[in-house]
């Protein structure tokens, strides 16, 4: 009885070593598995970024091949007598998917109406003959990729005036660039060609960055100067509180110093 009773008692203790030791064996198995799977993301988040960064430069003018500068060139000319029309559309989509493009167009032309010495550039029509001498002027110097990107720029600039007074947003350049991507894109002239219709993309994905860049930078410039103003008119105003106040103790106390005069004798 007692050899079977040793025997069992061995085997336990060494089951339970054999256990412990495969525990202390498994710790390194699972850290190098907890290591690979953080290169696997850290691998990730490369590849995701180096991505983005691809989505980055493929929508800039220098990314445009000869080719397809060709491309676009030759489609706008064929697209041109068609542009007003064409772009007249794409605004009237605009103003159903934002109701402030809308207010700003009905606003501009209510002012049109009564304002008959200079035209009124914030009207649509007059945004549409600006559309199409935009792509003239783009497509003409599309090898001058600084002068390009200053020319978006600087319209995306001169809008930033509407953040303030019209609540106009950033957003509408994304659903402007889509609708005008939809439109020209689909149109049957430019499908004619491949090259083309992937050239308009990369060029109005373009367009549509640098406008929201410049509206958002001067967008930022007008809030900064706007809460510095806001608050030097709220301590000015605080100043002249204070000198106000000042003022009236003063006239009170010369008050009581006169009254006090006149009611002590003379000597």
């Amino acid at each position: 009885m007692q050899i079977p009773m040793q025997a069992t008692s061995a085997s336990i203790r060494r089951a339970k070593f054999d256990r412990a030791f495969t525990v202390q064996d498994d710790v390194p198995s699972c850290s190098r598995k907890a290591g690979q799977n953080g290169s696997i993301r850290k691998s990730a988040r490369f590849a995701t970024r180096s991505r983005s960064q691809r989505r980055g430069t493929l929508s800039s003018i220098a990314s445009l091949s000869f080719s397809q500068k060709q491309a676009l060139t030759a489609s706008w000319r064929l697209l041109r007598p068609q542009a007003p029309g064409l772009f007249r559309k794409v605004f009237l989509e605009l103003e159903i998917v934002s109701s402030k493009v809308k207010q700003i167009f009905y606003k501009a032309l209510c002012v049109d109406a009564f304002n008959k010495d200079e035209e009124n550039i914030a009207t649509m029509d007059v945004h549409i003959r600006l559309m199409v001498k935009f792509f003239d002027d783009l497509l003409a110097t599309l090898d001058d990729e600084a002068e390009c990107t200053n020319r978006m720029k600087r319209i995306g600039t001169s809008h930033a005036v509407l953040a303030r007074t019209c609540g106009f947003t950033s957003d509408i350049w994304e659903r402007l660039g889509e609708i005008t991507m939809e439109r020209i894109c689909a149109h049957e002239l430019v499908q004619k060609t491949r090259e083309a219709a992937r050239a308009w993309r990369v060029l109005l994905a373009c367009i549509i960055d640098e406008l929201r860049g410049g509206f958002d930078g001067e967008a930022r410039y007008y809030k900064k100067t706007s809460s510095a103003e806001h608050l030097d008119e709220v301590e000015n105003a605080n100043n002249g509180d204070d000198d106000t106040a000042s003022n009236g103790i003063h006239e009170k106390m010369r008050q009581l110093r006169l009254e006090y005069d006149s009611t002590v004798p003379y000597e």
